[in-house]
């Protein structure tokens, strides 16, 4: 496989199980120490050092508060994509997210032609709300009029169209988007990622930052988020939560069966330069996808 060289050398970085980020492990009986020995150590430190007892342990993790108020933002353009035969015979069902417009990205082995999305659709909400009660969810048809994708074993990607108003006369709009940036370097190797998603095609949920970017490659990042099945389509978010890929799979022990070192997402920046390339054959849909996408 054209990953074995550097699958390998992470799976030796993750011998042992996944550390998945998190830095050093807390040292066992870690507690505040006696008051009497507190007050001891602040009668040692000088007055003028009025941040003793206030320091960043490595990399800061202080954020500030909006960072919350925006990733439910980003939330709220994510949707579950169920799947169909004829019929309204449920098919499956994966993630997805607006991007701009009456339009949605998702994965190809999610949606992988014109047929299978007329049967599609997209549900907003399907969420806890903060009293832990089931959101009332949103659904819409995902359409046929858009359609550009590339296959599964390529960069597994599909643009479809989603119709501007359900029947309860909801307005997409209302959601909001997703704005994909062309250029590269939206997050680099180390650095923390979040995925909003859907894994069994259960309740949106949230992998957050308890992972990292392991690797970066021409066409995919690896990453050690959380995931499972029904995530695939999902947007893989950086602290400013813009996309930077799209989830897609898994990546394999290259040794050892039935076991995984990573997850694997499209880069961004890969899936707009194939969009703009067919765009530039006058493909038709590329175009009209590319001018909804203000590439």
């Amino acid at each position: 496989m054209v990953f074995v060289t550097w699958s390998s050398e992470m799976a030796k970085a993750r011998t042992g199980g996944c550390d998945c980020g998190r830095g050093e492990e807390s040292r066992e009986g870690d507690v505040w120490d006696e008051p009497e020995r507190l007050h001891v150590r602040r009668t040692l430190i000088p007055e003028e050092d009025n941040t003793a007892f206030e320091r960043i342990m490595g990399v800061s993790d202080i954020f500030p508060i909006n960072y919350l108020s925006r990733g439910v933002a980003a939330a709220r353009a994510v949707c579950k994509v169920q799947l169909y035969r004829g019929g309204r015979i449920p098919a499956g069902a994966g993630s997805g997210f607006l991007v701009g417009p009456n339009l949605l990205l998702t994965n190809n082995h999610v949606i992988r032609s014109r047929n299978s999305a007329a049967l599609a659709k997209a549900i907003f909400r399907y969420e806890m709300s903060e009293d832990f009660s089931l959101d009332r969810t949103v659904e819409f048809s995902i359409t046929d009029e858009l359609f550009f994708t590339s296959p599964s074993n390529q960069l597994d990607f599909s643009f479809v169209s989603v119709e501007g108003n359900n029947k309860g006369k909801v307005a997409l709009s209302d959601f909001g988007f997703l704005k994909l940036l062309p250029q590269s370097g939206k997050a680099v190797k180390g650095e923390p990622v979040s995925i909003i998603h859907h894994p069994n095609g259960g309740l949106k949920s949230l992998s957050l930052r308890n992972s990292s970017i392991l690797s970066a490659h021409e066409q995919f990042i690896t990453y050690s988020s959380d995931t499972l099945p029904g995530s695939s389509g999902a947007p893989v978010l950086n602290d400013q939560w813009l996309p930077v890929a799209l989830h897609h799979r898994s990546v394999s022990h290259p040794s050892h069966r039935n076991r995984w070192i990573a997850n694997r997402g499209i880069r961004i920046s890969a899936i707009l330069a194939n969009l703009k390339l067919h765009a530039s054959k006058r493909n038709t849909d590329a175009v009209r996808i590319a001018e909804l996408l203000e590439l």
